[in-house]
């Protein structure tokens, strides 16, 4: 298909009713979606998809005024990629932006990602990511340092590489997704999830914006307490191992030592044989040089720890 001189865009805002006690936090959605009025190339339409029902995002949505806004409320909570999804079937646009409720962006984010993708159409499998500004204690970090290398999966750019890829750096053509939607009801990694997918089974082509034009809101007690924080390593282990063969030993290792060994470790539900068993059989997946680096920084102190809290209680 001929590529369009003026391709349309719409905006997917997945979101949810927060506490009373973080009630704050449920208008950050306003911030949001004024990141996205102000863009200096106007969007065609924004879906605003509450996972659930939010009487807060009827009442933001409607004070704007704005009749490109629409709101879709889920009625059941399904999660993001349910939320996600509801946005994608809803639009019309050659491509969809996504962003998350609780982080902005940039005036010229999406004129900058238009531009990179001026040679691709609404049919081809292609998206698009941002650098990303992210709040670390009350200072700017700049991710990632620069983008993927043609050889390399998006797998190893993210675990071996430093790199960085958040859903809301994310234009995606329609071809895409099309073949790719967001996987329902997982409780983390549905970011990562949709882009293996798209590499893995779609073959599709990453174009890279090396400026900071997603800012990634971390300072408020909502991140914290988000699923992303929680110990679910048990979930993060199985989820991975769904992908196995695509990915190298040395992707796994990388992926189990930031999001599997120390949640295990920490996790009080089990004892402390069964985790040394666990353990063992995640390690059997590494490297052997890097089995033996986790032996020594992980399993071995663990033991030491575990006995010397057994004798002292005996005393």
């Amino acid at each position: 298909m001929e590529i369009s001189q003026h391709p349309s865009v719409d905006v997917v805002i997945p979101t949810y009713k927060r506490p009373k006690n973080r009630d704050q936090q449920n208008y950050m959605l306003r911030d949001a979606l004024n990141s996205v009025l102000r863009q200096s190339y106007s969007v065609n339409e924004v879906f605003v998809v509450v996972d659930g029902r939010s009487e807060i995002a009827r009442k933001i949505v409607a004070d704007f005024h704005n009749d490109r806004i629409k709101i879709i409320e889920s009625i059941e909570k399904k999660g993001g990629g349910s939320a996600r999804n509801l946005g994608i079937r809803a639009s019309k646009a050659d491509f969809v932006a996504f962003l998350d409720d609780d982080d902005l962006w940039n005036e010229n984010k999406i004129e900058k990602q238009l531009v990179a993708l001026k040679n691709y159409s609404l049919n081809d499998l292609v998206f698009s990511f941002t650098q990303v500004k992210s709040e670390e204690n009350d200072r700017y970090d700049l991710l990632p340092e620069s983008g993927p290398k043609k050889d390399w999966s998006f797998a190893e750019y993210i675990f071996l590489h430093k790199g960085y890829m958040t859903t809301s750096t994310i234009m995606s053509s329609r071809g895409l997704l099309a073949k790719n939607m967001f996987t329902e009801k997982l409780p983390k990694h549905q970011d990562w999830d949709w882009l293996f997918k798209a590499d893995f089974y779609c073959h599709a082509k990453s174009v890279y914006v090396g400026e900071p034009l997603t800012i990634y809101r971390t300072q408020y007690v909502g991140r914290s307490m988000s699923v992303s924080q929680r110990n679910t390593w048990h979930y993060s282990h199985e989820w991975m191992l769904g992908y196995r063969k695509y990915l190298s030993r040395e992707v796994i290792a990388s992926f189990d030592r930031g999001n599997v060994i120390n949640g295990l470790l920490d996790d009080h539900s089990m004892n402390k044989l069964k985790k040394i068993w666990i353990l063992r059989r995640i390690l059997s997946d590494f490297p052997d040089q890097e089995r033996k680096s986790e032996w020594k920084e992980h399993i071995f102190p663990f033991i030491i720890a575990q006995l010397k809290g057994r004798f002292h209680d005996e005393k």
